[in-house]
């Protein structure tokens, strides 16, 4: 007895179960889906349209002349407006100092050429070093006094020579005043000798 009450009060409970889930599903009246109908698209902009004349030709102003024809040199000078009046001004000044540079070139005496057709120049030796290091110091020192100083190095066999020259000068009296110079301010015995370029 006691057994069969208790599956008749499982079985009870199982139903009892089920119908509780099921049964409101029966029952439930089915909603439809409800689509958003609003539209996402912004409204219209308000534009005002705008009414574009045809070019109109300016009074006053005289027509272009044919391509053919317009930078052709004309016999007579037309009257100039005062921006080609000034443009012709700055040409004539242009052209004048172009005439004072060439008159001043051709005041300048003319020099001797050498064979190379360069003008005889002069150098002073007033060092020669077997590291490049001292020659480039040595360098370095008179061009801070001013000097035109350069370094130029050759090989002989095995071992390198530096020599420091000032230079060039066109006229050897210079160029034998500043080797006077030169030995009394370094207490060395430098050389006058022709620039090889």
């Amino acid at each position: 007895m006691r057994y069969t009450l208790k599956h008749r009060l499982i079985g009870a409970a199982v139903l009892a179960a089920v119908a509780v889930l099921l049964l409101p599903s029966f029952f439930k009246e089915k909603k439809d889906y409800q689509v958003n109908t609003k539209s996402q698209i912004p409204a219209r902009p308000n534009l005002v349209a705008e009414e574009f004349k045809s070019p109109q030709p300016v009074p006053n102003i005289e027509p272009a002349p044919a391509p053919e024809t317009m930078f052709a040199p004309t016999e007579a000078a037309p009257e100039q407006s005062p921006a080609v009046a000034a443009s012709s001004a700055s040409t004539s000044s242009t052209a004048s100092s172009v005439k004072a540079t060439v008159a001043h070139a051709s005041s300048v005496p003319a020099m001797p050429l050498n064979q190379q057709g360069l003008p005889d120049a002069w150098v002073v030796q007033v060092g020669s070093f077997t590291t490049k290091e001292a020659a480039n110091k040595l360098r370095d020192d008179l061009q801070a006094d001013g000097q035109k100083a350069y370094v130029r190095t050759t090989t002989s066999g095995n071992s390198s020579i530096s020599r420091v020259y000032i230079g060039p000068k066109l006229d050897r009296a210079q160029a034998q005043a500043l080797k006077e110079q030169m030995d009394k301010r370094l207490k060395v015995k430098s050389m006058v000798m022709r620039f090889q370029p």
